[in-house]
Formats: structure tokens, C-alpha cells, sequence
């Protein structure tokens, strides 16, 4: 049990990005199936909720389908067999009252202002109050690009279950996206979604 838990942990806390597919597989085979019990139930429920909110956004797996609404009303789905495939997508998940979030606005804008990566960019909403998010659009989030293609969604009723899909328990949250709908990254800031987007986009002299 302390060996499978320091293993656990190591893996759940780890800032490598996309290492968190091996503490859910150390969850679904030691933990779920009773072979190695957790230190008390609260653990265990902890485990689950974890492993539940994460386990369908793991990089190098297929990007969930959302069906959102648009600013202007307008129905958009992401990620459906039907969608047209090309290009990168960037996901952004936040609020109009997270701190974090207006730090991070600030720096996507000025990263695909100054870059104008030719890139799908979904910025989604995650409250319900349409006057502030409005305000939040034309105040922080107004991108002048011309390759960058912008689009600001949102899920007031919550039925695109985007919380559980994309582990969105709190914001901002920020995932890169392949043309072939496989998720490359997640858990990003601006800065390391810049280093990708650089890797993709810069030609080898």
C-alpha cells in the first residue's frame, strides 16, 4: 500500500504534462478493483472524482465532442465525426471573475496578435451571466488576426458536460488540439502553448 501510494502520488502531482494517464492507470488497476486499498474512503472517493474529471482529456487521446452555443446564438460542435478536419485547435476555458483567467487573457491576445497562428481558437465560457461575458469579450478577449480564426462559446445549461470532459473544476484552462482531433496538450499556459504551437508551425531551415 505505501509503495502504490508514493507511485499514485508521484504520478497525480508530477509537472510533466501528460504523465497524469499513468496515475489513472495505477488507479483503474490497483486501487478500483479492491487488489490495494487507499489509506481511507475519502481517498478513494477523491481517486475516483479525479480520475473520473480527467481520464477522457489525457494527451494522445481523441478530444471529446462539445456542442456549445456562439456569441451570436449560433450552434457549434466541436469534435464530432462530422466536423471538418485541418486545422490546430486551441481550447480555452474560463471565467469572467477568475483572476487567472484575465492574466491569461492578456497573454493569448498578445501571443496571437503578435504570432497570428493559423489556428481555430475556441474561447468557452464556463458561467452563465451573458452581459458579463460580453463585456469580458470586448474588454480582454477581441483578437486582430487574420489567419487565427476566433470563436467565443459558451454552455449556460451545462449539457455539453465540457466539466467532466476537459476536467474543467476550475479555470483558466487551456488544451491544444491536433487536425486529426487528438489531443496534444493540456493543462497549458500561454507560454507553453507558444513553445507548441512553435514547434508546429516553424519550418527547419
Amino acid at each position: 500500500q505505501f509503495v502504490a501510494m508514493k507511485i499514485y502520488e508521484h504520478y497525480l502531482t508530477s509537472p510533466i504534462m501528460g504523465v497524469e494517464s499513468v496515475a489513472i492507470h495505477v488507479l483503474d488497476n490497483w486501487f478500483f478493483n479492491s487488489k490495494i486499498r487507499m489509506v481511507n474512503d475519502i481517498d478513494l472517493l477523491n481517486a475516483r472524482i479525479y480520475a473520473d474529471f480527467n481520464r477522457q482529456s489525457l494527451v494522445g487521446g481523441k478530444a471529446q465532442p462539445l456542442a456549445l452555443t456562439s456569441l451570436q446564438g449560433h450552434k457549434k460542435e466541436l469534435f464530432t465525426d462530422s466536423e471538418k478536419k485541418g486545422a490546430y485547435s486551441v481550447l480555452y476555458f474560463y471565467d469572467t471573475d477568475c483572476s487567472g483567467c484575465r492574466v491569461e487573457s492578456a497573454m493569448l491576445k498578445t501571443l496571437f496578435n503578435d504570432k497570428d497562428y493559423p489556428v481555430e481558437f475556441y474561447a468557452i465560457y464556463t458561467g452563465d451571466n451573458s452581459e458579463e461575458w460580453v463585456k469580458y469579450v470586448r474588454e480582454k478577449l477581441e483578437f486582430k488576426t487574420e489567419k487565427t480564426s476566433v470563436c467565443h462559446l459558451w454552455d449556460p445549461e451545462l449539457t455539453s458536460d465540457f466539466q467532466r470532459k476537459y476536467g474543467v473544476i476550475q479555470t483558466p484552462r487551456l488544451f491544444l488540439v491536433s487536425p486529426e482531433g487528438i489531443i496534444l496538450g493540456r493543462g497549458l499556459d500561454s507560454f507553453a502553448l507558444e513553445t507548441m504551437l512553435e514547434g508546429v508551425f516553424t519550418v527547419p531551415e
